[in-house]
C-alpha cells in the first residue's frame, strides 16, 4: 500500500484502480479435497504468487519504493536494484561506517516485512552474472558453484536458425561480460566444453569492445531513420518430422494470392509479412501436461450434461450444458439449407439463449451472420427450422502465441465447411482471422 500511495505523486491511481490491485493480491491454495490453503500467519490472504500475471510489475514498483527510501533516509545515491539482487557503492566510507549502514538497510526492510543478507566492505562482488572487481576496475563472467552452463543440443527439435546462432550469441555475451581478451580466454574453456557436450564444434570467439558497440551505434541510427513498419508475423511450430518447407510454401502462396497490382498487396507482401518458427514443447512438458490431464478427470465428478425440463425438447440432444465446444447450426427452409459454425466458451445453453434472443428481438438481428439470416427468412415469410449438433470438444487453454485451442477449432471447423461447400457456409472469411476473444494476457 506504501508504495501505491508513493506511485500516486507520479501517476494517477484511482481508488478503483487501487482496490483492484490490492485484491488480486489475494491468493488461495487449493488441493485435491477443494479445502484452501494460505500461507500460516497471513490473515488477509495478502500474496505475491510465483508465476502471477503482474508479479514482475509489482516487483519493480516495490524495488522503485524502497531505492527512494534509501535514498531519502539514508542519502545513498549508487544503488541499484534488479528484482531480488541489489548493488550499492560507498564512496570514502570506512568499515564501521560501512557497517552502520548495513544495519540501517536492514531496519529498512524489516519495516515493510522484508528480510534481506547485507555484506559490506566488499573489494569484489557478484551481482547477477558478472563479477566486478572494485580494486582494478575490472570485471569477468559469474557463474554460482556447482552451476555449469547447459545448452541446446544440436540434434534437438528446434529450429536451424536457433541451434546454428547459439555460439556467435554466447561469444557476444561472454566478450561483453569479459573487461580483457585475457579474462575472455580464461572463462572461455568452460564455456565451450558446454557447447562441445551439446554436439557444437564451434568454439566461443572474443569479440572486440570497438567492434560490439559501433555495431549498437550503427543500429540505432539505422533505427532512427527507418519508419515503423506494420509486420504480420506467420509463427508455424518447428519439427523435423516435417519435410515440407512451411515457410518457404508459405511465402510463395502469398506471390502467388497477392500480386503486384493486386487490392491488397499492400498488406500481403514479403515486407509485411514475415515467417519466424515457434518451438514445439519438449517431452518433458508434454508428459506434465498428459499426466496433470488425466489426475484432473480422475478427481473431477461427474457433470450434469443437461438442464432442460423436457429431455426431448433439448437443442442439443441432452447435452446442452456442454462446455468449450465448437457447434454447427443447420438452417433448413424450403428453398435451401445453410450452415453456421459457432463456439461456446461456458455452456452451449447460455450461447443457445443469445442465438435466440437475437432471433426474437429485432434489434439484436445483426449480433451474428445466423441471426441475420433467420431475419431474412422472416421478412419473406418462409417456414424453417434449426438443427444443432456438436463438431468438436475443446478447451479454453492457452497457447503461448495468445491464442486459446478453442478458437483454433472453430477457424478449423469454418475452413473445412467452405472448402467443402462455400455456398452453404453462412460464415464470414473475416471469421478465420478474428482475435482470440479468451485471451487473458494483453498484448503490448
Amino acid at each position: 500500500m506504501d508504495a501505491l500511495n508513493w506511485a500516486k505523486r507520479f501517476v494517477s491511481i484511482s481508488d478503483l484502480e487501487q482496490n483492484t490491485i490490492m485484491h488480486a493480491r489475494k491468493t488461495l491454495l487449493f488441493d485435491d479435497f477443494g479445502r484452501a490453503w494460505i500461507k500460516k500467519g497471513n490473515d488477509n490472504a495478502f500474496d505475491v504468487a510465483m508465476g502471477a500475471y503482474d508479479g514482475a510489475e509489482i516487483c519493480e514498483l516495490v524495488g522503485l519504493f524502497i531505492l527512494y527510501d534509501l535514498e531519502t533516509n539514508l542519502g545513498a545515491e549508487s544503488v541499484g536494484l534488479y528484482r531480488d539482487d541489489g548493488l550499492a557503492v560507498l564512496r570514502k566510507c570506512s568499515g564501521s561506517d560501512a557497517d552502520r549502514m548495513r544495519k540501517k538497510i536492514t531496519e529498512i526492510f524489516k519495516s515493510y516485512g522484508l528480510r534481506i543478507s547485507v555484506e559490506t566492505n566488499l573489494k569484489s562482488v557478484n551481482f547477477l552474472d558478472v563479477n566486478l572487481n572494485l580494486i582494478n576496475g575490472s570485471y569477468k563472467p559469474y557463474s554460482k558453484p556447482n552451476n555449469p552452463p547447459v545448452y541446446i543440443n544440436t540434434s534437438s527439435n528446434h529450429p536451424p536458425t536457433i541451434i546454428r546462432n547459439i555460439p556467435a550469441a554466447i561469444s557476444k555475451r561472454i566478450s561483453t561480460l569479459s573487461s580483457s581478451k585475457e579474462i575472455f580466454d580464461q572463462a572461455a574453456e568452460t564455456y565451450s566444453e558446454a557447447l562441445s557436450s551439446c554436439g557444437y564444434s564451434e568454439k566461443i570467439q572474443y569479440s572486440e569492445k570497438e567492434n560490439i558497440n559501433s555495431t549498437k551505434q550503427d543500429n540505432s541510427k539505422k533505427k532512427n531513420k527507418s519508419r515503423k513498419r506494420k509486420v504480420i508475423w506467420f509463427n508455424p511450430p518447428f519439427s523435423k518430422n516435417v519435410k515440407t518447407n512451411v515457410g518457404g510454401t508459405f511465402i510463395r502462396l502469398i506471390n502467388k494470392h497477392f500480386p503486384r497490382g493486386s487490392k491488397l498487396f499492400k498488406i500481403f507482401n514479403k515486407n509485411s509479412v514475415k515467417v519466424s518458427y515457434s518451438c514445439m514443447r519438449n517431452i518433458g512438458a508434454i508428459m506434465k501436461s498428459h499426466n496433470a490431464q488425466i489426475r484432473r478427470s480422475a478427481d473431477k465428478p461427474p457433470e450434469k450434461e443437461c438442464n432442460c425440463r423436457k429431455k426431448d425438447s433439448c437443442p442439443l440432444s441432452g447435452k446442452c450444458l456442454s462446455q468449450a465446444i465448437v457447434y454447427k447450426a443447420t438452417v433448413n427452409s424450403d428453398n435451401e439449407s445453410k450452415q453456421y459454425i459457432g463456439l461456446a466458451g461456458g455452456t452451449f445453453k447460455e450461447r443457445y439463449n443469445n442465438h435466440t434472443k437475437s432471433f426474437r428481438l429485432e434489434k439484436y438481428k445483426k449480433e451474428t451472420e445466423l441471426s441475420k439470416y433467420v431475419w431474412g427468412l422472416k421478412h419473406k415469410d418462409e417456414k424453417f427450422n434449426i438443427s444443432w449438433d456438436i463438431v468438436q470438444k475443446s478447451n479454453t487453454k492457452m497457447r503461448k502465441s495468445g491464442i486459446c485451442n478453442l478458437c483454433l477449432e472453430e477457424k478449423m471447423a469454418i475452413l473445412n465447411s467452405k472448402m467443402s461447400n462455400p455456398r452453404i457456409s453462412l460464415n464470414k472469411r473475416s471469421e478465420l482471422i478474428s482475435k482470440c476473444r479468451h485471451s487473458r494476457v494483453k498484448k503490448k
